[in-house]
């Protein structure tokens, strides 16, 4: 079943219809971001996401670069000169994903949520074997991708975007 709490009139399939919408229209962003991990770190840095392919680039408070695309995600320490590889799906990223193709989705496995000013996707987690949570947020009027929170067997993380772009290039050797 999809759950709807809301505040006012509206309607659940054109809350969802409207949510399908603009997540279609973001196959192609950038944005900057400030990520809080449960122990307290703040992160910042940059992210470009093209269809199932992510990029973020940490620069404060380590240069980190993450790659993500298909079943494979390389993270890289400049700092240290180190890279690991590891299977993407294991992680949040797997969610991150599955939010791009939410039309795809049982409606059980998603909820929604809509206030004056916000509306809360929150993804079932059945399938991933460390996270606990998945909430995307957006601020509502008009629909705009604000920030994704998960909680895994650390804690709470979160994942504030702004700055987000949609006019931008993507170069072939981004990912």
């Amino acid at each position: 079943f999809l759950f709807l709490t809301f505040n006012g009139n509206y309607s659940r399939a054109d809350t969802l219809s409207e949510i399908n919408v603009y997540l279609k229209s973001l196959n192609e962003f950038s944005c900057n971001f400030i990520q809080a991990s449960p122990s307290g770190d703040i992160s910042e840095g940059h992210m470009v996401y093209s269809e199932n392919k992510i990029k973020i680039n940490y620069v404060i408070p380590t240069k980190i670069t993450f790659v993500a695309k298909k079943n494979k995600a390389m993270y890289f320490n400049e700092d240290l000169m180190e890279v690991e590889y590891f299977n993407p799906n294991k992680t949040a990223y797997k969610f991150f994903k599955s939010l791009f193709n939410l039309e795809n989705l049982k409606t059980d496995s998603y909820k929604v949520t809509k206030e004056e000013n916000v509306v809360k996707l929150e993804l079932s987690v059945d399938s991933v074997e460390e996270v606990f949570e998945f909430i995307v947020i957006f601020e509502n009027n008009p629909l705009l991708l604000k920030k994704i929170q998960w909680t895994d067997v650390e804690g709470l993380s979160t994942f504030s975007i702004y700055d987000l772009r949609t006019s931008i290039e993507i170069n072939k050797k981004t990912f």
